[in-house]
């Protein structure tokens, strides 16, 4: 896959500020298609199509979230020299956060929405999972290698997903957007996930326990917006990160983990307000 087929270009103004938006694990940049409609009578979008999007990559070549933020500092350079604002939800954030880390200089701001930042009691545990090689054994790892994977056809996707479970809130555009991109032909007939849950269960084996220092190294303009009602972002991870990140802004949106997906409008518009400041 060539760099420029790693990006979908959502639109925007050729003089307005570009953005860089990398997805949610096992979420195609198309589930982002409304919030992107928010965002581009200013800014120009690009979503990022990661890793395991890619024909023929293998899960296991990848033994952690810096791999990934590798790959996408990589595709960056590609897609332009100017800084962007970096925008990621969910592992994009946390992607985005490595990259902005790394080479600040490649970023004018970064946005995370509902990031995967552990809470720092669970980061012991965490540890020793990875060390014992039982992190396979992370809740959401195993509840994705159950995910289904196969479908006959996008009716019987939609069928199945609308309403239900990481699904059960997005809007109508959300998932028609996700069914778009999330879908490929299988060989054998019907539909199957182009993002396999092998390479979903993977990365969520893999969640990172140095997110909080990563946060605590990052040297441009931040933005976190999380969904009041997430079972990632807690209350008592986004109170202390307050505390720890005083010079960064926040934002609550009525919403689950999937802020962008149900709240698009909401996200952009809390987006675009921090751009205008920077």
């Amino acid at each position: 896959m060539h760099h420029l087929e790693r990006y979908l270009y959502f639109g925007g103004p050729l003089d307005g500020p570009l953005v860089h938006l990398a997805p949610a694990n096992g979420f195609p940049p198309e589930s982002y298609r409304p919030m992107a409609a928010g965002l581009t009578p200013q800014l120009r979008v690009w979503g990022y199509r990661p890793r395991p999007l890619w024909p023929q990559s293998r899960p296991h070549d990848v033994r952690s979230w810096h791999a990934l933020a590798h790959d996408m500092l990589a595709d960056l350079a590609t897609l332009s020299a100017e800084p962007v604002v970096g925008v990621g939800h969910s592992l994009g954030g946390i992607l985005s956060l490595y990259c902005a880390v790394r080479h600040p200089e490649r970023f004018r701001g970064l946005v995370l929405l509902d990031p995967v930042v552990m809470p720092r009691s669970l980061l012991p545990l965490l540890w020793a999972m990875r060390r014992t090689g039982q992190h396979h054994r992370f809740p959401l790892a195993q509840g994705a290698q159950r995910r289904r994977e196969c479908f006959a056809d996008h009716e019987e996707a939609r069928s199945r997903l609308r309403g239900r479970g990481a699904f059960a809130n997005f809007t109508e555009a959300a998932l028609d957007g996700y069914l778009e991109g999330a879908l490929r032909p299988d060989p054998n007939g019907g539909l199957r996930l182009a993002w396999p849950r092998a390479w979903e269960a993977h990365i969520f084996a893999l969640v990172p326990i140095d997110t909080w220092d990563a946060l605590r190294r990052l040297r441009i303009p931040l933005l976190i917006i999380r969904g009041t009602r997430s079972d990632l972002m807690i209350d008592t991870t986004w109170k202390r990160l307050a505390q720890q990140l005083p010079q960064a802004q926040f934002v609550d949106i009525v919403a689950g983990h999937m802020v962008p997906m149900e709240e698009p409008a909401a996200v952009a518009a809390a987006l675009l307000r921090w751009v205008c400041q920077l």
